[in-house]
């Protein structure tokens, strides 16, 4: 139960740093904005140290550790997070090596294959389709620039968008 409360402790310091932050977050002169800038982001701190606190008040009445499968690297659930973690970090670490394109099509292959799901044609159609549609709709139509790659990434790139 002590490394939850201590968790519990730095995740507030965390959200009261946050808070602190918000707060200093400038007026706006706009009427119609009651809020200001900082309103939403202030909202969202107090939500989650009321969320925390109610948490922990849970947590110090049961007197229990509290399990979580998912956190648990000896269960299926635990090796399944952390290796998705593990690929989702490869996925990041190669947009800018190989660009967009390819690697959000090789994350989604990838990342399915790897929770255990085995149906090819349907994983193939749905990554292709899935990366169409978000390079047209973000590289495309919202102009966002995209992670292009290196060398002869770029190049193919260039030619996709």
């Amino acid at each position: 139960m002590a490394i939850e409360i201590a968790f519990n402790i730095l995740i507030g310091l965390g959200v009261l740093f946050y808070l602190a932050q918000a707060i200093q977050l400038p007026a706006t002169d706009n009427p119609a904005d009651v809020l200001g800038a900082g309103g939403f982001p202030i909202v969202i701190g107090i939500i989650a140290l009321i969320g925390l606190a109610m948490i922990t008040i849970h947590t110090i009445k049961e007197k229990r550790k509290v399990d979580i499968p998912m956190l648990n690297l000896r269960s299926i659930d635990g090796r399944m997070v952390f290796i998705n973690v593990l690929v989702l970090g490869a996925y990041v670490g190669l947009l800018d090596v190989i660009g967009f394109v390819l690697a959000t099509f090789a994350y989604l292959v990838v990342a399915p294959l790897s929770m255990g799901y085995r149906k090819p044609v349907v994983l193939a159609v749905f990554s292709c389709v899935t990366t169409a549609v978000m390079t047209v709709v973000f590289g495309i139509v919202f102009y966002v620039p995209l992670p292009r790659g290196v060398e002869f990434f770029r190049d193919l790139s260039y030619l996709i968008y």
